[in-house]
C-alpha cells in the first residue's frame, strides 16, 4: 500500500521534520507490512520532486494542516484531488483539532482524523483494506454514503508514551533539516487562557521516560549526525526528577550535545539548572507572558511575575542563555499594563525578550472572553494570520490604537516580533552552524555556535525584526 504525506509549509521560517507525519508512519509500519511511505515537504522540496512526487502512485494521500499555513493546504489539497481524483484524502493536525467539521468547508476531503492520530490513522488504514466499519474507529470524521458528514467519539490518548515507536525519520530527507527536533511529551497541566494545546490535549499530560528519550538521541546521532537538539514540549520541566534523570544519563553515557529547551521558569531550581548546563543546554525559552501578577492570574498563569524572576536568575547563574517570550492582547489587559511587562524585559536579565500580539484559538478561554468581551474582526482562525499589523480582536479596555502603540513600543525595543517568514539570513545562519558542529572539533564547534547565534540574533534578528 502507498501512502503520501504532505507537509505544506513552503514559506515557513524554520525547516524542521514533522514529527506527527514521523510518528503516524512509524506506528502504521507496526501495524502492518506492506506500507511504503512518500513525503512532500514543501519547505524543503526540490521543483523536481515535487513533480515526481505528484506522478506517484498512491492508495491513500494524507495532508497536515496549520492554521498559519492553510492557504498553501487548499492550494495543495485542490492539486491532489486534481491529479488523484478517485485516491482518498485524509486530513489531520492541530488546526483539524481545533476546528473540527470546519475544515471541510475549503479542504472537503474523505476524511479528517482530530486528536492523537497514530491509532485513528492506523485503523483508517484498516479500514480501507476492508478490515475495519468507519463507524468502528474513534477521533475521525467523514461523509456518510448520504453525503452527511459524521463525526465519531474522540478518541482516547494513548497511556505510555514510551509504547511508541521512534518516528520514521527515514521518510524524510534529513540532511535537510538543520536541527533534531523531539518532543517528549505531550500536554501540558497547566491551562493558560490564551493557549492552544490545552484544548488540543484536554489539559492531560503525559511524558516519556528518560531512557527512552536517550534511545532516540542516539538514534539520530548514529544514523543522521550530530546536530543541535531542540526539545519541542510545551514545558520540558513540568517533571523536575524526570529532567535530572535525563540529563545524568547524558552525561553518563558520554553523550555531548547542545540542547535547548522550552520550560516554566517559575518551577526551576538551581541544582536542576546547574544539571541542565552539564548535560548541554545552553539555551532555555520560558513563557513571561505578562510582568503584572493581575494579568499573570486572570490568563491561569499560576504562578508569580516574582516566581519567574527568580527562574531566570537560576538559569542565568547557571550560564544557561534565556530567551523570554511575552504576549499582547490578554485579558483584562491595557497599554499600561504592557509598558509594565516592556519594563521588566529591559532589567529581567533574559538574553533576549519577543513579544508577539496574541491570537485566540477556538476552544480556548481567550476565545471566549473575545465573544463576550471585545470585537473579533474575523472568527476564521487561518486568516488572523495574513493581517498586518497582527491585531485580531480589541476590547473595551485596550482598543485597537493602544494596540498599535503597545506594537510600536516594542518594537522601539527590537522586542516584538510576528513573523514566521522564510528567510535567506535564517536559513543561512542555521546551515552554516550545522556544518560548523560537523567540521570541527567538538568543543571548538559548540563554542563557536554559539558564539555566531548570538552575533545572528543581536545583528540580524533584531534589526529587521525577524
Amino acid at each position: 500500500m502507498n501512502i503520501g504525506f504532505i507537509f505544506p509549509n513552503k514559506d515557513r521560517r524554520y525547516k524542521t521534520v514533522h514529527l506527527g507525519l514521523a510518528y503516524l508512519a512509524a506506528y502504521a509500519r507496526q501495524q502492518h507490512q506492506d506500507l511504503n511511505f512518500k513525503v512532500l515537504d514543501t519547505r524543503v522540496a526540490s521543483s523536481k520532486e515535487t513533480k515526481q512526487f505528484f506522478t506517484s502512485s498512491f492508495d491513500l494521500i494524507g495532508i497536515t494542516v496549520f492554521s498559519p499555513v492553510y492557504y498553501e493546504v487548499i492550494e495543495v489539497f485542490n492539486k491532489v484531488k486534481k491529479t488523484y481524483p478517485k485516491v482518498p484524502v485524509c486530513l489531520g493536525g492541530p488546526y483539524v483539532t481545533t476546528i473540527r467539521e470546519g475544515v471541510f468547508k475549503k479542504t472537503p476531503a474523505d476524511y479528517a482524523v482530530y486528536g492523537e492520530g497514530e491509532i485513528t490513522f492506523s485503523e483508517l488504514i484498516y479500514h480501507l483494506k476492508g478490515q475495519k466499519k468507519l463507524s468502528e474507529i474513534n477521533g475521525i470524521s467523514y461523509k456518510d454514503e448520504h453525503g452527511n458528514l459524521v463525526t465519531n467519539p474522540a478518541r482516547e490518548h494513548i497511556g505510555n508514551l514510551n509504547e511508541l515507536p521512534i518516528p520514521a525519520y527515514d521518510i524524510f530527507p534529513m540532511e535537510r533539516y538543520p536541527l533534531h527536533r523531539m518532543v517528549t511529551s505531550r500536554g501540558c497541566p497547566f491551562g493558560c487562557s490564551w493557549c492552544n494545546s490545552s484544548s488540543i490535549w484536554r489539559k492531560t499530560y503525559r511524558a516519556r521516560d528518560p531512557e527512552h528519550i536517550i534511545k532516540e538521541v542516539e538514534y539520530l546521532i548514529n544514523h543522521y549526525g550530530k546536530k543541535i537538539f531542540v526539545f519541542g514540549d510545551n514545558s520540558f520541566n513540568i517533571d523536575l526528577k524526570r529532567v535530572e534523570s535525563f540529563c545524568e544519563l547524558l552525561m553518563q553515557k558520554k553523550i555531548k550535545i547542545l540542547w535547548s529547551a522550552s520550560i516554566r521558569a517559575d518551577i526551576m531550581t538551581q541544582e536542576i539548572a546547574h544539571k541542565m548546563k552539564e548535560a548541554g543546554c545552553y539555551n532555555a525559552s520560558i513563557g513571561v507572558e505578562s510582568a503584572n501578577n493581575e494579568i499573570l492570574s486572570k490568563i491561569n498563569k499560576s504562578t508569580s511575575i516574582e516566581k519567574i524572576t527568580e527562574g531566570i536568575r537560576m538559569l542565568k547563574n547557571a550560564g544557561i542563555e534565556v530567551l523570554s517570550q511575552y504576549v499582547i492582547g490578554s485579558p483584562y489587559e491595557t497599554l499600561e499594563t504592557v509598558k509594565e511587562s516592556i519594563a521588566f524585559a529591559k532589567k529581567s536579565g533574559s538574553d533576549f525578550n519577543n513579544f508577539y500580539t496574541v491570537l485566540p484559538f477556538k476552544g480556548t478561554p481567550q476565545w471566549d472572553y473575545v465573544l463576550e468581551h471585545g470585537t473579533m474582526y474575523t472568527r476564521e482562525i487561518h486568516d488572523f494570520h495574513t493581517i498586518n499589523p497582527r491585531i485580531v480582536f480589541e476590547t473595551p479596555e485596550f482598543p485597537y490604537k493602544d494596540r498599535l502603540e503597545a506594537i510600536k513600543l516594542a518594537k522601539k525595543e527590537g522586542y516584538y516580533s510576528n513573523k514566521d517568514k522564510k528567510s535567506w539570513w535564517f536559513d543561512y545562519a542555521k546551515e552554516t552552524s550545522r556544518k560548523i558542529q560537523e567540521l570541527l572539533p567538538e568543543s571548538l564547534g559548540d563554542r563557536i555556535y554559539r558564539f555566531l547565534k548570538s552575533i545572528y540574533r543581536l545583528k540580524v534578528v533584531k534589526k529587521n525584526n525577524i
